[in-house]
């Protein structure tokens, strides 16, 4: 499985409100390690062109625990949504040329293959851009997946959403990969939500398919991958998960199938 370069960018600077607020999300501990501590080896094991950590609150906790040359930081000034935190980017990624992975550092339990995979067939299939999605029987606080066949139309957020679109149960994992041009030229479009006054990345899936932008998917089948650590009975769940070893630390370990990827005590 080979992939064209790649560059990945984590959002790591949003408050994390439901998990108190006081600390940088991204450093909450699992079991005993920043919850950033499980996805970076998993990033790394890729071979990106380059990591780009987007940082903003409570910045210094990301520092203190990382020294690594090869990650870049950039910052966020203000919290204004996902959409603009990609958009802080657009400088330091002036000169690359490729597609440009973007994910969150609360997601402890992606797999090297899932993103690999998604990579490939964000790649072969020419799309320019590619959501990782999952089937949840409960779909409950997800973003739903709003498709043509195979083109995605949008991503639906549960409150936006009608009693139909309710019932979808593919759901936005939040991870994406984009070709970067045409990223970087529709993120300028992206109109705060009336109500939190943020620009959403999601936005982004339904200005480029008006546009007439290929935009496809890949499907986990494991959709612990795409639980977000956003509450205390998230974190609860993920160490429950650890301790009876349905996800082990050295292996990500899934419903008795193990997908290798490398996980180090330290970068």
């Amino acid at each position: 499985m080979s992939t064209s370069k790649i560059a990945v960018v984590i959002l790591a600077a949003g408050r994390g409100k439901r998990l108190g607020g006081k600390n940088q999300k991204v450093v909450h501990t699992l079991l005993g390690r920043p919850l950033l501590a499980y996805l970076l080896p998993t990033v790394k094991s890729l071979n990106p062109e380059r990591i780009i950590i987007v940082v903003g609150f409570q910045k210094e906790q990301v520092f203190s625990w990382i020294n690594d040359p090869s990650i870049e930081f950039v910052e966020q000034p203000e919290p204004r949504g996902t959409g603009h935190a990609v958009a802080c980017t657009g400088n330091a990624l002036g000169d690359y040329e490729g597609d440009i992975l973007v994910l969150c550092g609360d997601v402890p339990f992606l797999t090297r293959r899932t993103l690999l995979e998604m990579i490939t067939t964000h790649q072969s299939q020419s799309n320019t851009a590619t959501i990782l999605t999952t089937i949840l029987e409960k779909p409950t606080g997800y973003g739903r997946i709003i498709k043509n066949n195979t083109q995605i139309l949008e991503i639906v957020e549960e409150v936006n959403a009608t009693e139909q679109q309710r019932l979808i149960k593919e759901i936005n994992a939040g991870v994406y990969v984009f070709k970067k041009n045409p990223l970087f030229q529709m993120l300028p479009q992206v109109i705060p939500d009336p109500v939190k006054g943020e620009q959403y990345l999601t936005t982004i899936i339904s200005l480029l398919s008006t546009q007439g932008y290929k935009i496809g998917s890949y499907q986990t089948l494991y959709p612990e991958e795409a639980l977000g650590i956003n509450t205390e009975e998230d974190l609860k769940r993920a160490e429950e998960w650890l301790k009876q070893g349905k996800i082990t630390l050295n292996q990500k370990f899934f419903k008795g199938k193990t997908i290798f990827s490398s996980l180090k005590e330290k970068l």
